[in-house]
Protein backbone atom coordinates (compact mmCIF):
# COMPACT_ATOMS: atom_id res chain seq x y z
CA UNK A 1 0.00 0.00 0.00
CA UNK A 2 1.21 3.01 -1.10
CA UNK A 3 1.86 6.21 1.81
CA UNK A 4 0.13 8.76 1.01
CA UNK A 5 -0.10 12.71 2.15
CA UNK A 6 -2.14 15.84 2.48
CA UNK A 7 -0.38 17.18 -0.66
CA UNK A 8 -0.99 14.43 -2.64
CA UNK A 9 -3.18 14.00 -5.68
CA UNK A 10 -6.46 16.37 -5.56
CA UNK A 11 -9.69 14.87 -4.52
CA UNK A 12 -11.00 16.29 -7.97
CA UNK A 13 -13.43 13.71 -9.66
CA UNK A 14 -14.17 11.80 -6.50
CA UNK A 15 -16.71 12.06 -4.29
CA UNK A 16 -15.24 14.77 -2.73
CA UNK A 17 -14.25 16.76 -5.58
CA UNK A 18 -13.41 20.82 -5.09
CA UNK A 19 -13.07 20.15 -1.19
CA UNK A 20 -9.40 21.19 0.16
CA UNK A 21 -7.74 17.78 1.63
CA UNK A 22 -6.61 20.56 4.40
CA UNK A 23 -10.88 21.17 5.59
CA UNK A 24 -10.65 17.18 6.93
CA UNK A 25 -8.65 16.03 9.80
CA UNK A 26 -6.83 13.08 10.64
CA UNK A 27 -7.43 9.81 10.61
CA UNK A 28 -10.32 11.23 8.28
CA UNK A 29 -8.36 12.96 5.61
CA UNK A 30 -5.98 9.62 4.93
CA UNK A 31 -9.61 7.63 4.44
CA UNK A 32 -11.07 10.36 2.78
CA UNK A 33 -7.48 10.54 0.25
CA UNK A 34 -7.65 6.84 -0.39
CA UNK A 35 -11.39 6.25 -0.46
CA UNK A 36 -11.24 9.17 -3.83
CA UNK A 37 -8.87 7.23 -5.34
CA UNK A 38 -10.42 3.94 -5.23
CA UNK A 39 -13.64 5.97 -6.40
CA UNK A 40 -11.59 7.07 -9.34
CA UNK A 41 -10.05 4.17 -9.89
CA UNK A 42 -13.47 1.99 -10.18
CA UNK A 43 -14.96 4.83 -12.83
CA UNK A 44 -12.20 4.47 -14.53
CA UNK A 45 -12.99 0.51 -14.66
CA UNK A 46 -9.91 -0.33 -12.35
CA UNK A 47 -8.85 -2.32 -9.34
CA UNK A 48 -8.93 0.02 -6.40
CA UNK A 49 -5.22 1.59 -5.41
CA UNK A 50 -5.66 0.83 -1.71
CA UNK A 51 -8.43 -0.59 -0.41
CA UNK A 52 -8.12 -4.44 -0.46
CA UNK A 53 -10.01 -8.01 -1.23
CA UNK A 54 -12.76 -8.00 1.78
CA UNK A 55 -12.11 -11.51 2.57
CA UNK A 56 -15.21 -11.21 5.16
CA UNK A 57 -17.66 -10.08 2.46
CA UNK A 58 -20.70 -11.93 1.00
CA UNK A 59 -19.97 -13.66 -1.98
CA UNK A 60 -21.94 -11.94 -4.45
CA UNK A 61 -24.43 -13.93 -7.03
CA UNK A 62 -25.32 -10.86 -8.98
CA UNK A 63 -22.85 -10.53 -12.20
CA UNK A 64 -19.62 -10.14 -10.38
CA UNK A 65 -19.73 -7.51 -7.26
CA UNK A 66 -16.96 -7.21 -5.13
CA UNK A 67 -16.13 -6.15 -1.97
CA UNK A 68 -13.03 -4.33 -0.63
CA UNK A 69 -12.03 -2.82 2.71
CA UNK A 70 -9.46 -0.07 3.38
CA UNK A 71 -8.67 2.39 6.46
CA UNK A 72 -11.68 4.07 7.84
CA UNK A 73 -14.20 2.70 4.87
CA UNK A 74 -15.82 -0.45 2.89
CA UNK A 75 -15.70 -0.27 -0.99
CA UNK A 76 -18.46 -2.28 -2.72
CA UNK A 77 -17.85 -2.46 -6.60
CA UNK A 78 -21.03 -3.08 -7.92
CA UNK A 79 -21.34 -5.05 -10.94
CA UNK A 80 -25.10 -6.66 -11.07
CA UNK A 81 -26.93 -7.77 -13.86
CA UNK A 82 -29.57 -5.19 -14.73
CA UNK A 83 -32.59 -4.91 -17.73
CA UNK A 84 -33.70 -1.27 -18.57
CA UNK A 85 -36.47 -0.82 -21.38
CA UNK A 86 -35.64 -4.27 -22.78
CA UNK A 87 -31.83 -3.52 -22.75
CA UNK A 88 -29.94 -5.92 -21.14
CA UNK A 89 -26.60 -4.90 -19.64
CA UNK A 90 -24.74 -4.15 -15.81
CA UNK A 91 -25.28 -1.52 -13.42
CA UNK A 92 -21.29 -0.88 -12.48
CA UNK A 93 -19.61 1.43 -10.12
CA UNK A 94 -18.17 2.40 -6.96
CA UNK A 95 -19.86 2.54 -3.20
CA UNK A 96 -18.41 3.53 -0.78
CA UNK A 97 -19.18 3.33 3.03
CA UNK A 98 -17.48 5.51 5.73
CA UNK A 99 -16.65 3.94 9.71
CA UNK A 100 -18.35 5.19 12.42
CA UNK A 101 -15.39 7.21 13.45
CA UNK A 102 -15.06 8.80 9.69
CA UNK A 103 -18.48 9.99 8.92
CA UNK A 104 -20.59 9.61 12.57
CA UNK A 105 -23.85 10.81 10.67
CA UNK A 106 -26.48 9.03 9.76
CA UNK A 107 -25.54 8.18 6.05
CA UNK A 108 -22.01 7.15 5.65
CA UNK A 109 -22.58 6.07 1.92
CA UNK A 110 -21.60 7.92 -1.29
CA UNK A 111 -22.15 6.35 -4.73
CA UNK A 112 -21.92 6.82 -8.50
CA UNK A 113 -23.17 4.17 -10.51
CA UNK A 114 -24.55 3.64 -14.02
CA UNK A 115 -26.01 1.74 -16.60
CA UNK A 116 -23.76 -0.32 -19.08
CA UNK A 117 -24.57 -2.72 -21.97
CA UNK A 118 -22.15 -5.33 -21.89
CA UNK A 119 -20.13 -4.70 -24.47
CA UNK A 120 -19.48 -0.81 -22.90
CA UNK A 121 -18.98 -2.17 -19.84
CA UNK A 122 -16.68 -4.72 -21.25
CA UNK A 123 -14.85 -1.31 -23.16
CA UNK A 124 -14.67 0.45 -20.08
CA UNK A 125 -12.60 -2.74 -18.36
CA UNK A 126 -10.44 -3.25 -21.22
CA UNK A 127 -9.09 0.13 -21.33
CA UNK A 128 -7.86 0.08 -18.00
Amino acid sequence: MTAVTSTDAPLDGGPFAGFDLGAFGEPARRAILEASQDFRDVLAGRKPSFARTDVDAPLPADGGSHGYVGRGYRLWVCRSLSSFGGVDGYVYGPVLSFDQDIAPGNERSLAATRFYTAAQLHALLAQA
